[in-house]
């Protein structure tokens, strides 16, 4: 990295600490459907103004996944019902292409007396906040919250530090992904030194304590499973039916569409899941030849060029039809190919 580049970096940390510095009353939040680097990053950045004797509070649309309830204090994340009349001097979101992603209702009551703040490290991050530190290089909104602290130069917690390893190890896919580079593993043995816990543990909480309903619910959904006549495009759908059956919840079907993608020969995969409104959650993955964040934007979605999601309003069938039918395109048209590298 150049010294120009890194002037500039500090620059914008600086600027943003300087006004971290000059308030005293916060409110944190994050996208939908929170996974490991929503929930990582937002309660990382609550225990450094804890620490810096901030009020902080967080307000999420959809509460914690059961996999992160190993996290310290993620009780301490409240939800939409809670906010009330209650206005922070400082709104800070983190890990959200969009203002909107926080929730429709949410977007709309949770509102700042001073400042909005977007933290995020999605290339279609739309720059929505009156400050935005947005870094598409950097593998995960918690390494931006980690680089933010280090600046800081206050002493990260035990705490913090499993927080933050645990955003790193999900948004690098394990550090499988190409997002992992050699800065990202010098901060996570630097985390794992600081929290005094095992990698192999944090890795078992989130991905190997699973229920057998949602195995059941992975039985229903791989039989619906239908790749297209020239093998590129693969798809599965859960419905509402599938989880009355198996006593499981949206939640359950986190990290099924990875599995599609795994299919020999295919390009774009793709999970829809039936919402109870009746409108579609998409999430979709590519190997790389297709761009998905620009494909979901289509359908007023974003993500990274490898793993992108949208929400549609409209029959999970037809959502479906009509993303395959855009991915067909996509595929079809070189200059839609996707060029950069693999954030999940």
């Amino acid at each position: 990295m150049s010294t120009l580049h890194n002037m500039v970096d500090m620059h914008k940390y600086r600027s943003l600490l300087a006004l971290l510095d000059r308030y005293d009353n916060f409110a944190l939040s994050t996208h939908i459907n929170p996974d490991g680097d929503a929930i990582g990053s937002e309660l990382s950045l609550y225990f450094f103004l804890t620490q810096l004797g901030k009020s902080v509070r967080i307000f999420n649309t959809d509460t914690v996944p059961t996999n992160y309830r190993f996290l310290p204090f993620w009780d301490s994340i409240e939800g939409v019902g809670s906010v009330g009349s209650y206005r922070p001097e400082v709104l800070v979101v983190l890990d959200a292409s969009t203002l909107e992603r926080i929730g429709k209702t949410l977007s709309k009551i949770l509102v700042p007396i001073h400042i909005l703040v977007n933290i995020d490290h999605h290339a279609t991050s739309e720059a929505f906040g009156d400050i935005n530190l947005i870094e598409p290089s950097a593998s995960s909104t918690s390494e931006i919250v980690y680089t933010l602290i280090k600046y800081h130069q206050t002493p990260i917690s035990k705490f913090c530090a499993l927080c933050l390893y645990t955003g790193l190890m999900f948004d690098t896919g394990c550090f499988r992904y190409s997002n992992a580079t050699a800065e990202t593993h010098r901060i996570a043995a630097e985390l794992i030194e600081i929290g005094e816990f095992a990698p192999d543990e944090v890795y078992r909480s989130v991905y190997e304590h699973i229920p057998v309903s949602k195995i059941r619910l992975l039985s229903e959904i791989l039989r619906t499973l239908k790749v297209t006549d020239n093998g590129k495009i693969a798809s599965v759908y859960a419905t509402q039916a599938m989880f009355q059956k198996t006593g499981t919840t949206p939640e359950a079907v986190e990290g099924v569409v990875n599995q599609i993608q795994a299919i020999a020969g295919i390009e774009v995969a793709l999970c829809a899941c039936e919402l109870r409104d009746g409108s579609t959650k998409v999430s979709l993955r590519s190997q790389g030849q297709v761009d998905v964040s620009e494909l979901a934007s289509e359908f007023e979605g974003g993500g990274h060029s490898r793993a992108s999601g949208c929400r549609i309003v409209m029959p999970y069938l037809s959502a479906i039809t009509a993303v395959v039918h855009t991915a067909q395109r996509y595929i079809d048209q070189p200059s839609t190919r996707c060029g950069d590298s693999f954030k999940d």
